[in-house]
Parts: structure tokens; C-alpha cells; sequence
């Protein structure tokens, strides 16, 4: 695989796979479905059609591998019901749908471990 740096410590892989929604946390540690859109104007607070995108990254520091997830484009991602914005994700493998998941992973030489309820990846050497 070649990674390709993406900001201070992560790196990123791979072909782009849309993203429509994540599996996220909430404030008591069960997971709930949020749907993810790509939006470009900073001022809406609605959704648009724009799926959003996820590629393979890889933690630098901890080696964990996971999926970033990104606005389309040059866009910003936007989660659910939430009112921010934000460039970019970093969600572990078991946070995006089977379909996506298996895009993500398919052909690549890696070995998947639990870490607590969190699915991550590692490099098979």
C-alpha cells in the first residue's frame, strides 16, 4: 500500500468509497446511525444530496488503521443533526456500513482487531 500524508499524523489510502451515513457513539457509549452529507455553504444548516466520501487512513502514531471521512470535493462534512461543520472524520472500521466497509478493504493485506467495541486494522507484515 502507499500512503500518502493527510495533515499532522494521519495517512491516507486508497480509492474514494461514498459514505451516507456513520455509526457514532452517543453520550452513553451506544452507537446510533447518523446520516453524512458534503455541504459547501457554512451558513445552511440542511442537508444536501452530496454523499459524502471515506478512504482507508492510518494513525501514525498508534499504527491503527480506520477510515477518514470527508466532504466530497473540497466540501465540508456534515452529521446529522448536529449544527458544525467539519474538513474531516476519523472513525474507526465498524463506524461505516458493511457495503463501504468491504470496498474499503477489499484486495488490501491487513489484519482487523477489537479494540473495547471499536474495529481497527493493522498492516500484515
Amino acid at each position: 500500500m502507499e500512503w500518502k500524508s493527510f495533515g499532522d499524523n494521519i495517512s491516507i489510502t486508497g480509492k474514494p468509497r461514498e459514505v451516507r451515513s456513520l455509526k457514532l457513539p452517543d453520550a452513553l457509549g451506544n452507537f446510533r446511525r447518523y446520516r453524512v452529507t458534503t455541504t459547501w455553504d457554512l451558513d445552511r444548516y440542511n442537508f444536501t444530496r452530496a454523499p459524502a466520501v471515506g478512504r482507508l487512513a492510518k494513525d501514525n502514531k498508534e499504527g491503527k488503521i480506520g477510515a477518514v471521512v470527508m466532504g466530497r470535493s473540497g466540501g465540508y462534512l456534515k452529521i446529522g443533526r448536529f449544527p458544525n461543520r467539519q474538513t474531516f472524520l476519523f472513525v474507526p472500521l465498524n463506524s461505516l456500513s458493511q457495503k463501504v466497509k468491504n470496498g474499503l478493504l477489499k484486495n488490501e493485506n491487513l489484519d482487523l482487531f477489537l479494540e473495547g467495541n471499536l474495529l481497527f486494522a493493522r498492516q500484515r507484515e
